[in-house]
C-alpha cells in the first residue's frame, strides 16, 4: 500500500524529496509541494520574509554568541 500525503493525499515517493516521519508520536508523510508550502508558511508567520525582521534576528543571534 502506497503512503499518501497527509495534506493533499498525493502518493508519497521519498526518492523525489517527499518527507516521511513522525509528528510527536503520530506518523506523517508530506509531498514535496506541501513541505514547501509549510516552510513558506513558517517564514511568513515569523516575519522572515521582511528584510528588517531578518536583520534584527541576525543581531539577536550575534548577541547570543
Amino acid at each position: 500500500m502506497k503512503q499518501k500525503c497527509n495534506i493533499c493525499n498525493s502518493e508519497i515517493d521519498d526518492d523525489y524529496g517527499d518527507t516521511i516521519g513522525n509528528f510527536g508520536i503520530y506518523p506523517v508523510a508530506f509531498c514535496v509541494w506541501c513541505v514547501s508550502s509549510i516552510r513558506d508558511m513558517v517564514i511568513q508567520l515569523n516575519g522572515f520574509d521582511d528584510i528588517d525582521t531578518l536583520k534584527e534576528r541576525i543581531r539577536e543571534l550575534e548577541d547570543d554568541m
